[in-house]
């Protein structure tokens, strides 16, 4: 009779945790569309820090430091925090953090208090990294692959971009009116996405420990042996350095991209707009993202980084030897391009680091890539900041592109023999996780 009755208990469980996956599945690329960035915000980011808040744009970059380099030192407590509650309850926590970080940025008198409240915004998207694609993982894997993963992912990813595109139409003409608006709305948005986490469900059963030392003493024992397995996989190694520089790279010239358009005359109405159309080909683009990956196979970074790089350089070298009418469209075109490759970034990166991993592991070694690569971030921002403290924009830009060209070249020839090869031509040492 007991082993019925277990037989029973356990059918009702796993009954449980399908019905938890159908609803993940369901819900997730919905709370992604809301929650994978800050809505309404971007497209007029720059011109809230500059304008309203009275910021230089040197220091616009020095923003975006403070927040990559918080990133790197808050991992930590964000794997503490998402290993001891759960990924479901970690989420909701980040999302109300990044909701929080918009909220200091509406009120913020000062530089300072923006500084403050990057580091909310650091480990709420610390947290979110972490359990967000590891928690639609978690319901939809199978064990022949990544299973609907993504294609929810894209699902997810696509509907972000449309949505983004229509606010970021709206955001300009907000902005006009009043400042703040294209903020609350963006407020709202992230509210939403706080609501939907609530509904989302746990799928592994959380291990309940005594105190949160003995958590701390056990994920440190963790921590270092995902650590030796990083270092001890050629794989790993390559892909870290990858993702550190085009990172960092992309994080650069997302506030030069900006600079640049300001300086060749475009006004606040037509700046939302060109970024509402580049979110909008981001999310058509990212439709696509399995038919590019299958078209590039193992080259697919290859391609994105250096297309991604050389856009960037001739739209510098064309707003150097041009007049600003001639050049703005062929600087628009190379800003489509640019727009492709970064969106095409952000859905391969979670799944190749995925690969090779298992439940319990993921979250440890995509801490590891997500600190390294904030810290890469941080520091190139703040050399993108004095670069821009002693020479323009395009100048800049042309410094810079080059500069990461010469360093990509570098790192895409140590990934040959190391990363993107067949499962068995790897060796145990790679895929041991």
């Amino acid at each position: 009779m007991s082993v019925i009755k277990k037989t029973k208990e356990e059918i009702n469980s796993i009954k449980k945790k399908n019905v938890a996956r159908r609803k993940n599945a369901i819900l997730y690329p919905i709370y992604k569309v809301f929650a994978w960035d800050l809505l309404c915000y971007y497209s007029i980011e720059y011109l809230f820090l500059t304008i309203t808040k009275g910021i230089t744009p040197s220091q616009v970059l020095t923003v975006t430091a403070a927040y990559t380099i918080s990133k790197a030192l808050l991992q930590i407590p964000a794997v503490i925090i998402s290993e001891y509650l759960g990924k479901r309850k970690s989420m909701i926590l980040g999302n109300f953090l990044v909701l929080l970080h918009i909220l200091l940025l509406i009120f913020a008198p000062n530089i300072f208090i923006i500084y403050f409240a990057e580091s909310f915004a650091a480990v709420g998207y610390n947290i979110k990294d972490i359990c967000d694609s590891n928690l639609l993982y978690d319901s939809v894997a199978t064990k022949g692959g990544d299973g609907l993963y993504s294609k929810l992912e894209s699902r997810g990813g696509s509907g972000y971009y449309v949505l983004d595109a229509i606010l970021s139409l709206m955001a300009g003409y907000l902005f006009v009116i009043n400042n703040y608006i294209p903020m609350i709305i963006c407020a709202i948005c992230l509210l939403i996405s706080l609501i939907i986490a609530f509904r989302l469900k746990e799928i592994y059963s959380i291990k309940k420990r005594k105190n949160i030392g003995e958590f701390i003493i056990k994920y440190k024992t963790d921590l270092i042996t995902s650590l030796k397995f990083i270092k001890k996989s050629k794989r790993m190694k390559a892909y870290v350095l990858f993702g550190a520089l085009f990172y960092a790279i992309i994080k650069i010239f997302d506030k030069y991209k900006s600079s640049l358009l300001i300086d060749v005359g475009i006004s606040s109405e037509q700046y939302s707009i060109i970024i509402a159309v580049l979110s909008l080909i981001a999310g058509v683009s990212v439709s696509f993202a399995k038919n590019i990956q299958h078209k590039f196979k193992n080259k697919t970074l290859t391609y994105i980084s250096i297309t991604y790089i050389l856009s960037i350089l001739f739209s510098g070298v064309i707003a150097l030897n041009l007049t600003n009418n001639v050049a703005i469209p062929f600087i628009l075109a190379l800003y489509v391009i640019s727009r492709i490759c970064d969106s095409q970034w952000y859905i391969v990166k979670g799944k190749y680091l995925k690969n090779f991993t298992k439940p319990n592991t993921r979250a440890k070694i995509t801490f590891t890539f997500e600190a390294i690569s904030s810290l890469s971030c941080g520091l190139a921002s703040i050399l993108g900041a004095m670069i821009l403290e002693i020479t323009d924009i395009n100048h800049a830009i042309i410094i810079v592109a080059l500069t990461g060209l010469a360093l990509m070249i570098i790192v895409l020839d140590y990934m040959k023999s190391r990363f993107g090869l067949k499962p068995k031509q790897y060796e145990k040492a790679d895929i041991e996780f």
